[in-house]
């Protein structure tokens, strides 16, 4: 009998990462700066005050990377492209970046890995953050349509399949209502407004695409959430519901043809007044699949500040003493998954699903050549026993993609935090496969029915 569960043979095993975490090669090329190279640059923003003008060094590494997939036995490999690298700031090509992209993608297809590209994973460019405030300028989403074009001409014969933006929650609410994220901007209509403007940025880019190819599949990733009341007081069940709606139906309902719900439109204000006509149909274009990331569950409860007060909610962070969190402090929750998916079945035609990010961090060193990574390996074992059993109920979940190949930049964390199942040493690029990538390996090359 068998230690791994089952999944099906057509089953998709991958690996994900994102530009700015990995890349580096920020100067080279020439690369434009992004509002996370601004934000690295601001006092007190990251954490270690790190930046990704290195980070792991991919853009030099890449083909070391990419055999690194191959060993471990991924067939599928999910990257983001960056917009500063591939478009000139008079919004023209830019050969040289687009050459880099040729060249990983040549790596790829000469040891057998199929690329899952995503246009937008929060690397916005500067230049359109300093002229207008990026996503609040509804201009922005044209940008982006002109972007996806770019890389549909030069690229799209060799990518089968293509995601708009990568959780554009972060973007909009990471970015302009928390300001955690890059641009940093604390103002909840605002982070409204650039949700509406992110997923009509998806939409025309998904048209952008479509007029220079039809044969790509085309989609979008997001990271929905699952909130569960801190109690059972009326009033922790209504937080509970309306961070719901902030992280699910204000980027799902638009993908549908569907109006935002009232509290959502209530608390945008006066710029509900730039959320035009047609824009909700512009938003629905046909979806060839879903991407959904998932790493934990939320709590919530009543707020008590004048902030929460605005956006409905307070979470309750868990108590750090509790044996069953990840590094990074958030809760190992792994039926979570199919709660949050059958949540989303229950109340969106979602076309077929991918799970494109899922993981743990854990900081467990390299010790004598090896990392034992017993806390992420625990992670993806009770998590993809989860998945299994999903799949096999009938739900049409068709791969699974592992965060991160690589330790990273973890964004305000900086370098602190390791999602990576391979281990990255930052002074000398030493890449070293954990238990958790051989697992991993033993896993994907396990007979399966």
């Amino acid at each position: 009998m068998t230690d791994f569960p089952i999944f099906p043979p057509s089953f998709e095993w991958g690996c994900a990462t994102a530009a700015f975490q990995i890349e580096g090669g920020a100067l080279e090329g020439g690369k434009r700066p992004s509002i996370w190279d601004d934000f690295c640059a601001q006092t007190g923003r990251i954490k270690d005050a790190s930046d990704g003008l290195v980070a792991c060094d991919h853009f030099h590494r890449f083909r070391e990377d990419v055999a690194l997939m191959a060993d471990l036995g991924f067939r599928h490999y999910r990257f983001s492209i960056a917009w500063t690298r591939v478009v000139r700031e008079d919004g023209s090509p830019n050969p040289e970046g687009l050459d880099f992209y040729r060249r990983l993608l040549d790596a790829l297809h000469d040891k057998g890995i199929t690329p899952n590209a995503t246009l937008f994973h929060w690397d916005l460019p500067a230049q359109l953050q300093r002229a207008h405030g990026g996503w609040l300028h509804r201009d922005t989403a044209q940008r982006f349509a002109e972007y996806a074009q770019i890389v549909a001409r030069a690229l799209g014969d060799r990518l089968p399949r293509v995601a708009t933006l990568n959780e554009p929650w972060c973007s909009a609410f990471l970015g302009h209502d928390l300001g955690v994220f890059a641009p940093g901007v604390q103002d909840r209509p605002s982070s409204l407004l650039v949700a509406h403007h992110l997923m009509l940025a998806h939409g025309l880019g998904l048209q952008a695409w479509r007029s220079v190819r039809s044969d790509t599949q085309l989609g979008i990733v997001l990271n929905p959430e699952l909130c569960d009341p801190a109690s059972d007081a009326p009033a922790d069940i209504a937080a509970a519901r309306l961070a719901e709606l902030e992280r699910n139906d204000v980027f799902l309902n638009p993908l549908f043809g569907r109006e935002w719900p009232a509290e959502m439109i209530e608390q945008i204000g006066a710029f509900a007044e730039q959320r035009r006509p047609g824009d909700l149909a512009i938003c629905a274009q046909p979806l060839d699949f879903i991407g959904l990331n998932y790493y934990t569950r939320s709590i919530a409860q009543a707020p008590q500040s004048a902030a929460e007060q605005r956006r409905g909610y307070r979470f309750v962070p868990p108590d750090p003493q509790r044996p069953d969190l990840t590094h990074i402090g958030w809760e190992i929750y792994p039926q979570g998954l199919e709660r949050v998916t059958r949540n989303l079945l229950a109340k969106w035609p979602l076309p077929p699903i991918w799970i494109t990010e899922n993981g743990a961090a854990d900081n467990t060193p390299v010790e004598a050549g090896g990392c034992d990574d017993r806390l992420r390996l625990s992670y993806l074992q009770s998590h993809l026993t989860q998945l299994a059993q999903m799949v096999a109920s009938g739900l049409d979940i068709r791969g699974y993609y592992v965060w991160s190949l690589l330790d990273n930049f973890e964004w305000a964390h900086g370098y602190t935090q390791r999602f990576g199942v391979v281990h990255v040493d930052y002074s000398t690029q030493q890449r070293t496969a954990k238990a958790s990538a051989r697992w991993l390996q033993q896993l994907i090359s396990s007979p399966q029915t």
